[in-house]
């Protein structure tokens, strides 16, 4: 498959959605056949259409898609402040661990192409945000999920008291790249030490994963595993799985720590070992496999870049970069949204999940929710792996910051 045509291709189908959006947000979850539609802002997805944008700028080179990303600089920079009034008035969601997805991709990379210190502030800001969200107990070391819903019972809000995520694997890298920026310690300290309690806690013993996992907010004692958006709480959802993948090998990354090397190697062996006969990933690894069963293109997405990841660091071992590629080609083969006429997403078949519960009504009568959609972030994570298909260590990715050892900042007091 010729990379450069590929990407070219879901270049120019950027082009046409930034004429589309205008400085609007695409909604991040689309119908069956591609398309999104507007009003998007507000979601803790706020940070993949714009970081798709500078993926393009990353690509091309070209200002015009410079200067579509800063379109979204004085919303990016109101966001950050997290302000209560604004939440409210707006509806917006409070940020929460995923502000890694909201401003890494975004505020975090623009700097890194541009040199902005306005985006700087930003992103430093943002790991403010999530280095507020650490704790370390006498049992525990987590970063805090989820905030408060209106909609919460008394128990479940108790619970997200001392809830951990795999989604948040992905998010760190902000504090990593903080802790660089800065050479305050604190912030790679409470990255590295969340990233050593997940490996612990949301792996279990055959390389599959929990989604959350529960400490008690009292002593932080770990009480177990839950599964919000999969099967089963005992089941492996397959999203989570790939922010596993993906995110540990991240963190081997900035660290150089081997257990987070590992990690990722044990996730995507059961990955492996879990895939359907076309090399497609159920939305969940234990939903009976007939032929109803809803699939998930943006967890092959993120596992793709996972992969290149993996490659990156070690090009001599494995044959991630031929597993990468046999990836990307099912997902442009089989997965990808139509060109004409013109869908907004790049990939069709993505699930957010839960498409079903374990022996529900929903299962029963096959009246699957959460399936059988296009993703922001599927795309988003597409276009990367083919950016790193395509140019390899030339193209700059929100990842690319010197990892080097914060350890020993001057003026950073100890977690």
């Amino acid at each position: 498959m010729n990379w450069t045509e590929e990407i070219n291709r879901l270049t120019a189908k950027l082009y046409r959605n930034c004429l589309a959006y205008g400085d609007d947000l695409p909604h991040p979850v689309g119908s069956p056949e591609g398309q999104y539609r507007s009003n998007g802002k507000g979601h803790w997805t706020d940070g993949f259409w714009p970081g798709l944008i500078l993926l393009g700028y990353a690509h091309s080179k070209d200002e015009v898609m410079l200067a579509e990303y800063e379109k979204y600089i004085p919303f990016l920079e109101e966001r950050v402040k997290n302000d209560p009034g604004y939440l409210q008035a707006t509806g917006y969601i409070g940020l929460d661990h995923d502000v890694g997805f909201q401003f890494h991709l975004t505020a975090v990379h623009h700097y890194l192409l541009t040199g902005s210190e306005a985006s700087r502030a930003v992103g430093l800001k943002a790991a403010e945000v999530l280095l507020g969200r650490f704790r370390r107990t006498e049992y525990s070391t987590y970063i805090r999920a989820w905030n408060d819903w209106d909609t919460d019972t008394p128990e479940f809000r108790r619970e997200k008291e001392g809830k951990a995520i795999v989604d948040s694997l992905i998010n760190i890298p902000l504090l990593f790249w903080a802790a660089h920026e800065t050479g305050v310690a604190e912030y790679r300290q409470a990255a590295e030490a969340h990233a050593g309690q997940l490996e612990q806690s949301i792996i279990r013993s055959d390389g599959s994963t929990y989604h959350t996992f529960n400490f008690d907010p009292d002593t932080g004692r770990p009480l177990g595993g839950r599964t919000a958006q999969g099967y089963d709480h005992e089941s492996t959802w397959s999203r989570g799985h790939s922010w596993a993948i993906y995110g540990f090998a991240l963190a081997f990354r900035y660290t150089g720590n081997i257990v987070f090397r590992q990690a990722a190697l044990r996730c995507l062996e059961y990955w492996n070992r879990s895939l359907l006969a076309q090399g497609d990933a159920p939305w969940d690894f234990a939903a009976p496999r007939d032929e109803y069963l809803p699939i998930d293109t943006s967890a092959m997405s993120i596992v793709c870049c996972g992969l290149l990841e993996l490659h990156r660091q070690a090009p001599e071992e494995g044959e991630w970069l031929a597993q990468a590629k046999q990836l990307a080609e099912r997902l442009l083969t089989a997965h990808r949204a139509p060109d004409l006429p013109h869908a907004h997403a790049f990939l069709l078949h993505g699930s957010v999940g839960p498409a079903y519960r374990k022996d529900s009504r929903e299962e029963a009568l096959r009246e699957y929710s959460n399936a059988n959609q296009c993703v922001i972030y599927g795309d988003y994570f597409l276009y990367e792996a083919l950016l790193r298909l395509q140019e390899g260590d030339k193209a700059l990715l929100p990842w690319d910051f010197p990892a080097g050892n914060d350890r020993e900042a001057t003026g950073a007091s100890s977690l």
